[in-house]
């Protein structure tokens, strides 16, 4: 990090001196801690898939539009500043394509240390807080909807990236369906985080859970946000048993696997066929399978 502090600086206003910890990395980019009760997210110009530009852009807006929820049932944190650098290739790493300067949150992801450790009431518990979390993001989101649209929706976004990348005629025909699928569902469309997952999810003992990274957040249906919960057991129940509580309205099975099979089909398209053999047929196998469970059989073996 000190390599680039100076052209940050340069780069970016009124930032403290370093040095900067690094909170947490991913394939678009890294988090540090300011020390000041902020933190600095750098986002790479490539990682899986669509670009670090769009995930800029929709994170940014996400957040400016969001800012105006003020909640004690869930928490966000405030967007105090972002940009995109003019030279992506002006520091050394990888390219840049932007920053964004964030309210640092307190607790840990929930699934740090590993889910399975915890006691079984335990994994209730957090399950339960979290679906709660999610039912009144949704519900107290839901306004502002309209100003969303500019977003996108996330399922469409991903299946057309996921396309870019799965050149298997089967395959493609498959998230060609679903995507007709998703245009057809009717209902009201709500804002969405887009990638929420255990990572996402920040947890603190006497705080209400965190969301973080809105860089696919759109407007869509709300089963499109629980895509990534796909192993079952009591973890999952708990946060789908919650969530109905809260919302006043159970989870449409039927949305919930077709959320599944979109993300199946973002981690083929990432994960290709690098890695041993065996992954990516796994990979293969979870998108049949997911598929399958929309309802979509794959014509191949009709």
């Amino acid at each position: 990090m000190r390599e680039i502090h100076e052209t940050l600086t340069d780069e970016i206003p009124d930032l403290p001196a370093g040095p900067w910890p690094l909170l947490s990395e991913g394939i678009w980019g890294s988090v540090h801690d300011l020390g000041d009760g902020t933190v600095l997210k750098l986002i790479r110009r490539n990682g899986g898939l669509g670009t670090g530009e769009s995930k800029h852009y929709r994170e940014t807006a996400a957040l400016t539009l969001l800012g105006s929820l003020k909640s004690t049932r869930f928490r966000l944190p405030r967007l105090l500043g972002s940009g995109r650098f003019e030279n992506a290739y002006g520091f050394s790493g990888p390219p840049l394509a932007g920053w964004l300067r964030l309210e640092k949150l307190a607790g840990k992801p929930a699934d740090e240390g590993g889910l399975y450790i915890l006691k079984m009431d335990e994994r209730e518990r957090l399950g339960e807080e979290i679906g709660a979390a999610i039912a009144w993001f949704h519900e107290e989101g839901a306004r502002l909807a309209d100003g969303a649209t500019k977003l996108g929706n996330p399922s469409i976004r991903s299946i057309d990236e996921a396309l870019a990348r799965i050149s298997a005629p089967d395959q493609r025909d498959g998230l060609q369906r679903l995507k007709e699928m998703w245009e057809a569902e009717e209902g009201t469309r709500i804002v969405l985080h887009g990638d929420l997952n255990f990572s996402n999810t920040l947890t603190a003992r006497g705080e209400s859970p965190a969301f973080l990274d809105f860089a696919e957040a759109g407007v869509g249906l709300p089963e499109e946000d629980f895509r990534h919960f796909d192993n079952p057991g009591p973890l999952r129940d708990a946060i789908f048993r919650s969530y109905a509580a809260v919302s006043g309205h159970a989870i449409d099975m039927q949305r919930f696997h077709m959320g599944v099979a979109v993300n199946a089909a973002c981690s083929l398209a990432i994960g290709s066929n690098s890695g041993h053999p065996r992954e990516a047929m796994r990979r293969v196998s979870f998108l049949d399978e997911a598929l399958r469970q929309a309802g979509i059989e794959s014509r191949v073996r009709q």
